[in-house]
């Protein structure tokens, strides 16, 4: 349980760096210069697909994590039918 609260907490991290990651991007200014205008937005561009390849990675853990948690809940369903049986 504690695994899904952890779990929880860094979907939580990473929306929050990925909102502030947009919010820096709407709200920097571009230069004049045609060189300073490619870097600034390759910067920023690199910054969100850093975080969107994080997020990609959470929502496989998640998915296994919740793999995972099917299959325990089937075996100790199992375990408690035999039990009664």
């Amino acid at each position: 349980m504690s695994q899904l609260v952890k779990l929880e907490k860094r979907f939580e991290i990473a929306l929050e760096k990925l909102e502030l990651a947009f919010a820096n991007r709407n709200s920097f200014k571009i230069s004049e210069s045609p060189n300073e205008k490619k870097e600034i937005i390759k910067e920023n561009q690199n910054s969100i697909d850093r975080l969107l390849t994080k997020i990609a990675q959470l929502e496989g853990a998640a998915k296994n994590d919740a793999d995972e948690i099917d299959k325990l809940v089937k075996k100790l369903r199992e375990i408690f039918e035999i039990e009664y049986d």
